[in-house]
């Protein structure tokens, strides 16, 4: 047969022919979003004593002999993976049209095969076995020798322009730069196109969550309480400091979607997570989250100062040991939530060189305790009561218990607050102490209507981020700095004593 010169066939495949092509998918990026391979790489990476036996396989059987070392039978569900419908439905059709379909793939046979069977809609696996990885022309020869015909090939990516060329029906799903330059030379040999995939910087962006740096607002806190708000240097250092946190959150935020992926995709809203839904490869947000963390922390060394760069590493320890292993343990993790919002605080202190108050720290911690468990129970309040809470030791009977201890906590914070207003530290502080008073009915309304509403599944996922973002809150919060400011510079002296 006579090829032209951009390597496809030069004669024409007719309808008919077409609908008797056997027909070779790709798995990753096709198929799916995602890249199964790395996923099983990432969650195997995080379970303890797996470095070893992974880098014997790669030792021994290269890039094939990790893909198999990591498959995880019990861990791995094919019904939870982000296929694409579009796909899903052209695979259906031909499935109705007596096609054969063979899932072709640089995916690890056992992978490979746990898909097929969930899907039923192929008749063979080609895949990766170790010492034989499946991928570019090594599947070219594959398919040859799978089928010496004709065949349609559906691909997304550079490794898979050598088979669009070998083959008489070329498909491109979500096609990269590379794939989309072949699909223009691929003429009427075209079957099935899709638009690209989203712009990776888009699904980092979401993954990085810039909302959530709204807590980071927390490291400006000591220098307001010291009342250092008027000084450019102290503003700048906290400006800075909360670059530098904002930096290193996001890092770790990647690193735990990373780690969520299995469990964010059971939650009705996580599933939309760009790692979830596979906007993005695990391979791109280890490197992107490498490169946070390693700028967060040149900036909080080289720019704010020794001091606040240990607070910083303080939290990546406190954030990594939570992500690989302390969430998994009901009231160690919500501790350590609350640990997390206190150390920023701590980390403004330690760029302003600022003291914090023992009484800042014990109120911080009460009240982050009460917005963690309140983190719990809006997790909890959506699994049925003999549920547990997937990748956390809580029970949905357990509900009613966690309000209770999150209210506790709550009401604790607000008598630390009104120690403290009747304190000396207090009295020689605030010129007008007594207008302090104002804040606890402010922070109990606060408190309490946060509570209903998260009972009435109105909070979000997030109570620190809707305390940042709803309306009312917003007020109560500034009118709570405004009672602090006021009695700074007021003089007044009030009937309490």
């Amino acid at each position: 047969m006579l090829r032209n010169l951009d390597g496809y066939l030069a004669e024409d495949v007719t309808h008919h022919q077409a609908a008797t092509l056997p027909l070779y998918v790709d798995l990753d990026g096709t198929l799916v979003h995602t890249d199964v391979a790395q996923e099983l790489l990432v969650a195997a990476l995080a379970r303890p004593g797996n470095w070893r036996p992974i880098l014997a396989a790669w030792h021994r059987h290269g890039v094939s002999g990790i893909k198999h070392a990591v498959w995880n039978r019990d861990g791995f569900h094919p019904a939870l993976l982000p296929y694409d419908d579009t796909v899903l439905d052209y695979l259906r059709s031909a499935r109705a049209q007596g096609r054969r379909i063979v899932l072709a793939t640089a995916a690890d046979r056992q992978a490979a095969e746990a898909i097929a069977v969930h899907l039923g809609l192929f008749d063979a696996v080609l895949a990766s076995e170790p010492g034989h990885n499946l991928k570019g022309a090594a599947k070219l020869a594959a398919i040859r020798g799978d089928s010496a015909g004709p065949f349609e090939y559906l691909g997304d990516g550079a490794a898979d322009i050598p088979i669009w060329r070998a083959a008489q029906k070329a498909g491109f799903v979500r096609p990269d730069a590379a794939a989309r330059a072949e699909m223009q030379a691929a003429g009427p040999r075209l079957s099935l196109t899709t638009d690209p995939a989203p712009p990776v910087w888009r699904g980092l962006w979401a993954a990085m969550r810039p909302h959530q740096w709204a807590k980071n607002v927390l490291v400006f806190l000591p220098l307001f309480f010291a009342h250092l708000y008027t000084e450019p240097g102290a503003l700048l250092l906290a400006g800075l400091a909360f670059a530098a946190m904002s930096l290193m959150a996001s890092g770790v935020y990647l690193i735990n979607d990373l780690l969520d992926i299995p469990a964010d995709r059971r939650h009705v809203r996580k599933r939309l997570r760009p790692f979830a839904a596979g906007l993005l490869r695990p391979a791109q947000g280890v490197g992107a989250a490498l490169a946070l963390l390693v700028a967060a922390l040149a900036l909080g060394f080289g720019a704010v100062g020794l001091p606040f760069g240990l607070v910083l590493l303080l939290y990546l320890g406190l954030t990594t040991a939570y992500s690989f292993a302390l969430k998994r343990f009901s009231t160690i993790d919500v501790i350590v939530l609350s640990l997390l919002y206190t150390v920023r605080i701590l980390a403004g202190a330690a760029a302003g060189g600022i003291i914090l108050s023992p009484w800042l720290l014990s109120f911080s911690l009460f009240f982050f305790v009460s917005l963690a468990y309140m983190k719990r129970f809006i997790e909890l309040d959506a699994v049925t009561e003999d549920a547990k809470l997937p990748h956390r030791n809580y029970w949905g009977a357990e509900l009613a218990s966690i309000q209770i201890f999150g209210i506790a906590n709550a009401a604790v914070s607000l008598l630390t607050l009104a120690q403290y207003i009747n304190s000396p530290t207090a009295r020689e502080t605030y010129g007008g102490r007594d207008i302090l008073w104002l804040a606890v009915p402010l922070m109990m309304f606060w408190i309490y209507r946060s509570w209903m509403w998260a009972i009435r599944g109105k909070v979000g996922d997030d109570p620190v981020v809707f305390a940042l973002t709803d309306r009312i809150s917003q007020i109560t919060l500034i009118a709570v700095l405004a009672v602090f400011f006021a009695a700074r510079y007021l003089e007044f002296s009030g009937v309490i004593r």
